[in-house]
């Protein structure tokens, strides 16, 4: 009956659907009015076929295959995750812990702050009634100087609860690369020695994490998709590289780490972003020399954007969050916070983070969000956007490594250059026709962007140019489940490697 069905329609080719748009266009370009010309450097079409896909590998793989494009799991449970401040004290910061983990939440995020370090007593009653097992804990804002006391507290509550340490899923903040990209600056040499403290003592513990890649930063200061990307994974290649100096394994490293990406407002893009995101860091986790597939899986939480949220009709940040919350989940990460609609100008409260909950309730339960694995894969759009992202991410991750790697590009002032070009179209296009400018004054209401978006100091940081040479590393990624395995100076074509890849 199907094929009886589609008979009665003739094939339209790509040349009659376009005779059609360029009539309909009456003389208009067509370039100028349906291509979008993107901050990510590369042009979308306004739509796409199936002939558009034919070098596409990874179609035909399947969620928990690498390069993990449709995913690093073979369902998409993701964890609802919320954070608490402990600067309000350990006993009301527990007290709210068990109330909302019987409201939705299955991640805890404890914000250390002015608290830089928890002593074993205080962990316990931080912890009290909490069933560690069934929960995600997780550190923020954690100083690998200050808090590696919290991260032996942690541990020392865990081995006295007589839980096994295959059961405890915990993540812990270290990032030295995090103050350089804020600030502008950190102790290099310490900085990764605490860090490579940290390792060691979680070295019994599979799923404790203590490495963290915030590119969040990067999507706060106003960056583009391809940029938050490329230097998020910039930056976890230099922990590697940095922590393999040290006598650590590629493989031991890459399994402490999780990143932090920001989600915006660019629905179809942000579906894609962690599609590729999956794709690049595998690679680049395989050109280490790692051959364990689950060493190569990217771990990641997200988070609402906060660069876009407003404080004069603060309402719209319900909707903002709401949309690149499903873009997140539609993508398949890990965890997600949905922050508060209000927390750019006030402290949320109980109303605020209700709502932001029950976001990621009604996805589950009422859209059954997470009980489909990639919905978007086999989409013409999505899939060409992946591959859009991918090549664009890469070859910018590229352009940092030959520069020595994230420290040494940051430094040249690179990063900072990158970022600022595209924040700046972007606070350009946001800026309505009567909002002031540096050459006069209105009196009429300001434009509704958050006067508290915080950007980065650090890319603001006026630094010397730096160029040193770094390993090579492949033009072309794997894309199918079965590679050959990727050298840093070598990449052997073979039939399962994809075709759109620049030959070295």
């Amino acid at each position: 009956m199907a094929e009886k069905l589609f008979t009665e329609f003739p094939p339209v080719t790509t040349e009659q659907w376009d005779a059609v748009i360029i009539k309909d266009l009456k003389g208009a370009d067509y370039e100028k009015k349906l291509v979008w010309k993107t901050h990510e450097g590369f042009p979308v079409r306004p739509y796409y076929r199936a002939e558009n896909l034919p070098d596409i590998k990874s179609l035909g793989e399947m969620p928990g295959q690498f390069p993990f494009v449709r995913g690093i799991k073979t369902d998409n449970n993701w964890l609802t995750r919320q954070d608490i401040c402990l600067c309000q004290g350990i006993e009301k910061a527990n007290a709210e812990a068990l109330d909302i983990l019987n409201k939705g939440v299955e991640s805890l995020g404890f914000v250390l702050g002015e608290k830089k370090d928890l002593s074993e007593a205080e962990m316990e009653a931080l912890l009290k009634g909490i069933c560690i097992p069934a929960v995600e804990i997780n550190f923020r804002k954690c100083c690998p100087k200050h808090s590696a006391e919290t991260l032996k507290s942690f541990l020392a509550v865990v081995r006295k609860q007589g839980v096994k340490p295959e059961e405890v899923r915990a993540s812990f903040d270290f990032s030295p690369l995090h103050r350089l990209t804020v600030k502008g600056s950190f102790c290099e040499d310490k900085a990764f020695g605490f860090l490579s403290n940290a390792v060691k003592a979680v070295a019994d513990f599979p799923k404790i994490k203590v490495i963290n890649v915030q590119a969040y930063d990067f999507n706060d200061a106003g960056s583009s998709l391809v940029q938050e990307l490329a230097f998020g994974v910039a930056i976890g290649n230099e922990y590697i590289a940095k922590l393999t100096e040290r006598g650590f394994t590629a493989e031991e490293v890459a399994r402490r780490i999780k990143f932090t990406f920001g989600i915006s407002s660019n629905y179809f893009m942000e579906i894609a972003k962690f599609r590729a995101g999956r794709v690049i860091w595998a690679n680049i986790v395989r050109a280490w020399g790692v051959e364990s597939d689950c060493a190569c899986k990217m771990h990641v939480h997200a988070v609402t954007s906060q660069w876009n949220q407003t404080v004069y009709d603060a309402y719209v940040n319900m909707l903002r969050g709401t949309t690149e919350t499903m873009s997140a989940a539609i993508a398949g990460v890990d965890s997600i916070e949905v922050l508060p609609f209000d927390q750019v100008f006030r402290a949320p409260g109980e109303f605020s983070n209700r709502i932001a909950r029950n976001v990621q309730s009604i996805l589950k339960e009422e859209s059954h969000f997470n009980k489909i694995i990639d919905p978007a894969g086999g989409s013409y759009y999505i899939e060409e956007l992946t591959q859009s992202i991918i090549d664009a991410s890469w070859k910018l991750f590229k352009d940092v490594e030959e520069k020595g790697g994230y420290t040494e590009a940051f430094k040249a002032g690179f990063v900072q250059e990158q970022v600022k070009a595209v924040s700046d179209k972007k606070d350009k296009a946001a800026r309505p026709c009567w909002a002031p400018t540096s050459s006069r004054t209105s009196s009429r209401k300001p434009a509704t962007r958050s006067p508290k978006r915080s950007s980065p100091a650090g890319l603001d940081a006026a630094t010397p140019r730096v160029v040193a040479a770094t390993r090579r590393w492949p033009s072309r990624l794997a894309l199918t489940a079965a590679p050959s395995r990727l050298r840093p100076c070598a990449w052997p074509p073979t039939a399962t490697t994809a075709s759109r890849w620049p030959s070295c």
